[in-house]
């Protein structure tokens, strides 16, 4: 991280995290400086969107000596979340590439962008290419469906990261400060794909095109959520591909997901009839998400649907319950949603009370 500036930070060998300050949802821009043979190539991926462009030309001042000195822009995909700033890149770096996949060049064209400025990937017959002025071998590969059709990624050979887009993606899950995952920051990416990805088959078969490159990736860069290096970037990948999202949650877990949502109810009634303040913040957070999503459809006060798998739902709500309850209360409502999870036979992992006192009592000798 620098001192100058705490949003960004070198994840790599001249790759480069701008990281956006939201406390749920970060927004992840990276830089890779390709230096070599007396010349330098700067490349901007997905460069975010209005609420971020303050922060990226701040960032690329002290990385590459300013927005005007980008040549190449890689998009993952056109969402606004990515893609807002193009124009803004291309008004001060009209020279500028914008390499992406042909599905989204098409969606990406809207925006008024000169056909000269782009690149679609497919165009290509080799498996990789070459930064003519440096030298330096990149790999794109696609991501199809994960969330988009034309999804794609990007593997720099020379610091062995790859960035990834909306795959391995995730709400902030982790505690903390820093940038890296741990064990945690995986709940917020099952919690994100559950959502936003349409099958275990789409995910699977990008974790094969990943695991399939040589040598592998030592650091995988989502464009939300943590950085995933060391044992984390073999591990999420195995987990990822066993994961349950979309059509999958929607047709094979409704008996499960049918006992959650009566489970949720109960809690909802219960602080309805102790606590009605507090069951008025609750229903107004979970209908009004302040970064990311709704995860509960709410009508007349109750929850009627789940866009996440059950176990999820029921963790989410406890995580938006515990923001609103005052200290002094905190304790008595969580036994009452452990006492009503485990009447229907659901429970909520331990780890998942982060406010609960810490024990003194066992240590290791």
């Amino acid at each position: 991280m620098s001192e100058e500036n705490p949003y960004y930070y070198e994840i790599g060998r001249e790759f480069y995290l701008i990281r956006t300050p939201e406390k749920d949802l970060h927004r992840n821009i990276y830089v890779k400086r390709f230096i070599g043979q007396n010349n330098k190539v700067n490349m901007l991926f997905d460069p975010g969107t209005k609420l971020d462009t303050e922060l990226l030309a701040s960032a690329l001042e002290k990385l590459i000596g300013g927005i005007q000195n980008v040549d190449i822009v890689f998009l993952s995909h056109q969402d606004p979340d990515v893609a807002s700033n193009i124009n803004v890149v291309l008004a001060n770096a009209p020279h500028a590439v914008i390499a992406a996949s042909t599905d989204t060049l098409r969606l990406i064209k809207m925006l008024g962008i000169p056909e000269r400025n782009l690149y679609a990937i497919e165009s290509s017959s080799s498996e990789y290419l070459i930064i003519n002025k440096t030298g330096h071998k990149i790999q794109f590969l696609p991501a199809y469906f994960c969330h988009f059709r034309g999804a794609m990624m990007m593997y720099d050979y020379e610091s062995k990261v790859l960035f990834s887009g909306d795959f391995l993606a995730g709400v902030n899950s982790r505690k903390g400060e820093g940038i890296h995952a741990d064990d945690t920051s995986f709940n917020g990416i099952a919690f994100f794909h559950e959502i936003y990805m349409p099958s275990k088959k789409a995910l699977q078969q990008t974790v094969d095109r990943i695991t399939s490159l040589t040598p592998t990736p030592d650091v995988i860069a989502p464009q939300h959520g943590d950085v995933i290096a060391g044992r984390f970037v073999e591990d999420f990948l195995a987990r990822i591909s066993m994961l349950e999202v979309g059509l999958e949650i929607i047709k094979e877990r409704k008996p499960m997901k049918d006992i959650v949502i009566v489970a949720l109810n109960r809690l909802l009634d219960y602080l309805l009839q102790e606590e009605s303040e507090l069951h008025s913040k609750l229903l107004n957070k979970l209908s009004n998400p302040e970064e990311f999503t709704t995860v509960f459809q709410i009508s007349n006060n109750s929850v009627i649907d789940i866009k996440v798998g059950p176990n999820n739902a029921v963790i989410h709500m406890w995580n938006s319950l515990e923001q609103l309850i005052p200290a002094d209360k905190l304790n008595m409502i969580r036994i009452k949603y452990a006492e009503i999870l485990d009447n229907y036979g659901l429970s909520l992992p331990a780890d998942a009370f982060s406010k609960a006192p810490p024990h003194n009592l066992l240590t290791n000798p």
